[in-house]
């Protein structure tokens, strides 16, 4: 196990050590060779030109880094603050009484990361950004953290390159539609600093990288984003890889449940240059 994570774990609060222990935190680089099992599928020929000039360690992935507990708060407060922040109207308020009303009756209320979600319908998702790049989702920029969920956001952000504190960073909430999806594109430069770090929860879904100026458009990287899971992309990988999420229900051979997710992005600030 990473140094970092090692330091991580011993910086975990008492009542989360019984949790963590049960985890089992791996991490991945951009490298071409990738076990069977990687959440990496470099999808190109051996010998392809699609990670040519890439540092491996420009996007690493690190599985189970939140427990389900962890994941359940953060989530909790980021769906609280999304509501406070955008507004909820009489229509939603209403519905969200009736369906948790439904659940109850029913014995169906659960304590999972994607029973924290409510029905699709329960929220008022944008159906596309000023850009045109995402669709179906709800998302804002978060300065106001509780103490709990600061915990949990610095717990992930020793991940970054040099580790900054939550004072020097910006955070952002993207909650996406189990019908949402982000078309490829390259963050805007000058919006924030080199480095992004994205916490995933709820559905698991599948995190494209392809070169901006690719000579094949068939080569890609797929990399699964599991609930819990952190990735951090910077320099090379954050200024020559479009990204996108595609609205797909499956990673290799392996299906995919849909539902909604939501992602808690650090990113550092811009300085004028990418030195």
């Amino acid at each position: 196990m990473p140094f970092v994570l090692r330091s991580l774990i011993r910086n975990v609060p008492a009542r989360s050590l019984q949790a963590r222990r049960k985890l089992s935190t791996a991490s991945y680089t951009l490298t071409e060779r990738q076990p069977s099992n990687s959440p990496i599928w470099i999808r190109a020929q051996p010998g392809s030109s699609l990670l040519q000039g890439i540092a491996p360690v420009d996007f690493q992935l690190y599985t189970n880094v939140l427990s389900v507990e962890e994941q359940n708060e953060l989530l909790r407060f980021a769906l609280k603050r999304l509501d406070e922040i955008r507004g909820v109207s009489r229509t939603i308020k209403k519905r969200r009484r009736e369906a948790l009303g439904r659940a109850t009756a029913a014995g169906e209320l659960a304590n999972d990361v994607q029973s924290q979600f409510l029905l699709d319908d329960c929220y008022e998702f944008d159906e596309g950004h000023y850009d045109g790049v995402i669709h179906q989702y709800r998302e804002s920029h978060v300065s106001a953290w509780p103490e709990s969920a600061r915990t949990l956001l610095s717990k992930a952000g020793v991940l970054m390159p040099g580790s900054p504190s939550l004072s020097s960073v910006q955070t952002h909430a993207l909650h996406l539609a189990s019908d949402g999806e982000i078309l490829s594109h390259v963050d805007n430069v000058e919006a924030s600093g080199k480095t992004i770090l994205g916490i995933s929860l709820g559905a698991a879904r599948v995190l494209r990288l392809q070169p901006k100026e690719s000579g094949n458009p068939n080569e890609c990287v797929d990399i699964l984003l599991e609930s819990g899971s952190v990735y951090v992309q910077t320099e090379s990988v954050r200024y020559n890889f479009a990204h996108s999420v595609p609205l797909e229900w499956q990673f290799r051979d392996r299906p995919l449940k849909p539902g909604q997710r939501m992602s808690i992005m650090i990113r550092d600030l811009y300085t004028g240059s990418r030195s």
